[in-house]
């Protein structure tokens, strides 16, 4: 409300009418500047913050529906976020994006698809398999990542016997990215038998190959594929029912690619994160592993790097961090701002249109909320 957007005028005008003849310019210029002031009041109270009720977003229960809310609530300067989903949904190649703040759905746009549709995300399959992996070493079904792949696959070469799971995670196993593993009739063992193209440890090259050996691995670790254990121990916690993973022809899921996500799934695993791993129900994953999994152990440069398969930004010396798939596909999680940003796109995009997006993101929609407490 605004207890100053109605003025009674009505003792103004009396006043007036007594006023001393000789006074009354000085008394015009003076109603003049108390009508101005009231309109600037009126246009200040015409479109006011919506002030609604808090959620507890640290411990949201994400087997639920997100609470929506206004563009217009505080802590969000609307005209810059508007003019940056405006820019966004301008873009040629963009399918769709969503926004969580706090715990509350601010927007949802499709320009292509509707919010039951399956988005291929691509690369973003890495992320969900690097939060398996966190479970497993919960559960203590693995030690840690520190292992060797050769105490568990069978493997001849002394060298690929020494590539750990955190070379897996990390990028740095020297598996080449061959990216015809998914028409192999064994792809773990074709991918094993090809040279690499570096000592593992040694250096860092971006291989969709190599965490489908990830995937590989977690079904001898577990007897069971990635989409079964998954099914059972996170996606229920998450509300997930509707989605598609594929699989190779020895029914090992596509660890490198291939999960089809509802853009609201999208955003709740991200929340899952932003929530420290976990929900209203307990914890899902544990804090070390999402603090781990998400810092820049790769430094590519002082403000960018990789972690367990997720992307890390560092801005005004927050970190942002973020799990991307082919040709614009985004999950982004800034948690100084309690803000998740899911994004899908044409597989077809251009690098220009990915460029635009990413600025648009970065430059006006995120610095469009307020950080929190």
């Amino acid at each position: 409300s605004c207890p100053l957007r109605i003025i009674k005028f009505s003792n103004i005008i009396i006043y007036f009418s007594n006023y001393p003849t000789n006074h009354r310019s000085f008394f015009i210029r003076y109603l003049y500047l108390i009508l101005l002031f009231a309109t600037l009041i009126f246009i200040s109270c015409s479109d006011p913050i919506e002030e609604e009720a808090e959620v507890d977003w640290r411990n949201l229960d994400l087997k639920q529906n997100f609470q929506e809310e206004s563009i217009k609530s505080s802590g969000i300067n609307r005209y810059e976020l508007y003019n940056g989903i405006d820019k966004i949904t301008q873009l040629l190649d963009i399918y769709s994006i969503g926004i969580v703040y706090k715990g509350k759905l601010i927007t949802e746009n499709y320009s292509y698809g509707d919010k039951e549709s399956l988005y291929n995300v691509y690369s973003v399959t890495k992320s969900v398999l690097s939060a398996l992996y966190g479970h497993i070493i919960d559960k203590q079904i693995l030690i840690d990542e520190s292992i060797q792949i050769g105490e568990y696959l069978n493997i001849e070469d002394s060298t690929k016997q020494s590539i750990r799971i955190d070379h897996l995670l990390m990028m740095t196993s020297g598996i080449s990215d061959d990216m015809s593993y998914m028409i192999q009739q064994d792809a773990v063992s074709y991918i094993l038998d090809q040279d690499l193209i570096f000592d593992p440890g040694t250096w860092w090259a971006y291989t969709s190959a190599g965490t489908h050996v990830l995937s590989g691995l977690f079904t001898t670790l577990t007897n069971e594929s990635a989409q079964d254990y998954a099914e059972q121990y996170l996606f229920p916690e998450l509300g997930i029912i509707n989605y598609y993973w594929q699989k190779d022809e020895k029914g090992i899921n596509n660890g490198g690619y291939g999960l089809r996500l509802r853009l609201r799934d999208m955003l709740k695993f991200g929340h899952l994160f932003l929530q420290n791993g976990k929900t209203a129900n307990g914890q899902i994953l544990s804090s070390s592993w999402i603090n781990k999994s998400t810092t820049k152990l790769i430094d590519f440069r002082e403000d960018f790097g990789y972690g367990y398969l997720w992307w890390v930004y560092v801005s005004n010396n927050q970190p942002i961090y973020y799990a991307v798939g082919y040709g614009g596909q985004y999950i982004i999680i800034d948690e100084s701002k309690a803000l998740v940003i899911a994004v899908t796109s044409s597989a077809r995009s251009s690098a220009q249109y990915r460029d635009q997006l990413l600025d648009i993101i970065f430059g006006t929609v995120i610095s469009s909320f307020s950080e929190v407490n």
